[in-house]
């Protein structure tokens, strides 16, 4: 009778916490903008992150994006501004212009905010 109610406690208190982790993350991607909100829902699709930088105290956002290898989309960059306003686009065989190098001399990383369920498989391994 004790590992019944045992093993029934165990049951109901892991069903708890699933439901508090998946309320957590539907309540974590609602506290971005809009633009940003519709944004991660076509890039939770494919391997993505998008990281946070701060210019003095004004935010933008980093989105990676892995393409598929040897493609004009492979590995694209696309930083964006508070108002979801493209901002920079990096990548490809270019020199890097010189609002690129201003940007990364200037700005903070604070680090990956978001990442699609691919890229959090991947980098569990």
């Amino acid at each position: 009778m004790k590992k019944i109610v045992l093993s029934l406690l165990v049951v109901l208190s892991t069903a708890l916490l699933m439901t508090a982790c998946k309320s957590k993350q539907a309540a974590t991607s609602s506290q971005y903008a809009p633009w940003l909100q519709e944004k991660l829902a076509t890039l939770n699709e494919r391997y993505s992150e998008v990281t946070l930088f701060e210019i003095d105290g004004q935010p933008y956002y980093s989105v990676f994006v892995k393409g598929p290898e040897k493609s004009y989309d492979m590995n694209r960059t696309t930083i964006y501004d508070a108002n979801g306003e493209e901002y920079l686009t990096l990548g490809g065989p270019r020199r890097k212009s010189e609002k690129e190098i201003n940007f990364f001399r200037n700005a903070e990383n604070k680090g990956v905010i978001w990442q699609s369920d691919i890229a959090k498989e991947k980098n569990k391994e």
